[in-house]
């Protein structure tokens, strides 16, 4: 049985700085044949890349990122701290295509792309939507340029005082960025795209030098808490994130996304995507569940984190559970009585005698 109860929005200051995340990145592959795959966030659709790029990095993101005060910061937060893609030309400085393909269709609002050192280069960016067919540039949801390094906190990767004005040209007609042909730092533009898509696939070109382009991949997203009655440190439970049919939400390696109890007796998801999800507690350690292992969530990120209510994922823990600590003392009490029934037996034989 599933059940659906209302969920308890926390207060806005609680989850100010937490309103969205960008996809952890992995990669692999080689010169012209990359892949790599992330998601900002748990329920969002798994992103796939392929390149023909000669080169394609992830970056830490500890110095080139868009602060909290730039356009896509203030809707999705800081992405310091957070990879992103650095993709080049393909090899002798021919254009490169770089493709984005999703699991499954993304949803139709509250995510964005961001390219960011477009200056001595060029890229046009296309996409299908969910049934494989084009969309049209307006459907991209070009938001608009701006310069990274111009914001507070300055990214390290920003050299030099500035001005930090330049920014790329976006020409509607064409989905084309267009660089003004000098070196700078921190050129950038972003997208809300306003239809679910598929793919978006991205072909960048030289205008001089050796360029490259910054790829970030945001989503809304809050944090889901999911307290349960009855866990201990030592007997710790497991909550998985489920899609409605009951099939586990995978990470960008193929993994179910799980929380586990931690010393408050909370699972904590941090991120998670617009959507309604199931949860499903996993068998605890130790003791049994003695409710409905199963509870329906809405997550719709606008209203802010979701906390589950108490008592809706309970544990029976015995007092003396087969622990190795609750074993481990219990031995230690066992061998203590062992050792006094000895000395008793001793003592009365030393009076018989």
């Amino acid at each position: 049985m599933t059940i659906a109860l209302a969920v308890l929005a926390l207060p806005e200051a609680a989850y100010a700085a937490a309103d969205g995340g960008y996809a952890a990145w992995s990669r692999s592959g080689s010169s012209g044949a990359w892949q790599a795959t992330g998601t900002p966030a748990a329920g969002f659709p798994v992103a796939t890349v392929e390149s023909d790029a000669s080169t394609v990095s992830v970056p830490s993101g500890a110095t080139t990122f868009l602060g909290p005060q730039t356009p896509p910061g203030q809707v999705y937060g800081s992405s310091q701290g957070q990879t992103y893609l650095n993709i080049s030309t393909a090899a002798g400085f021919d254009t490169s295509t770089t493709t984005m393909t999703f699991d499954a269709a993304t949803p139709a609002k509250n995510w964005a792309f961001v390219i960011g050192d477009l200056d001595a280069d060029t890229v046009t960016i296309s996409g299908t939507d969910a049934d494989g067919d084009p969309v049209s540039p307006a459907d991209l949801g070009f938001q608009g340029t701006f310069n990274y390094c111009a914001y507070s906190p300055k990214p390290g990767g920003c050299t030099g005082p500035g001005p930090f004005t330049d920014v790329p040209t976006w020409s509607a007609d064409t989905a084309t960025l267009v660089g003004n042909t000098m070196d700078t730092f921190g050129a950038a533009a972003w997208f809300q795209p306003s239809v679910a898509l598929k793919t978006l696939t991205f072909r960048f070109s030289r205008l001089v030098g050796a360029p490259i382009f910054q790829l970030w991949l945001a989503a809304k997203a809050v944090p889901v808490e999911v307290p349960v009655t009855g866990v201990t440190d030592d007997c710790p439970a497991t909550v998985e994130l489920d899609k409605t049919d009951g099939s586990p939400i995978l990470d960008a390696d193929g993994k179910p996304v799980t929380a586990t109890t931690g010393a408050d007796g909370v699972a904590t998801f941090d991120a998670v995507a617009d959507g309604t999800y199931q949860l499903h507690m996993q068998n605890p350690k130790c003791g049994k569940t003695v409710k409905d292992p199963y509870f329906t969530i809405v997550v719709d990120t606008s209203k802010g984190p979701v906390r589950v209510p108490a008592n809706t994922f309970v544990v029976d823990v015995p007092e003396l559970a087969d622990t190795g600590l609750h074993t481990s003392r219990l031995l230690a009490a066992g061998a203590l009585i062992l050792l006094s029934g000895a000395a008793l037996v001793l003592a009365g034989r030393r009076r018989t005698r």
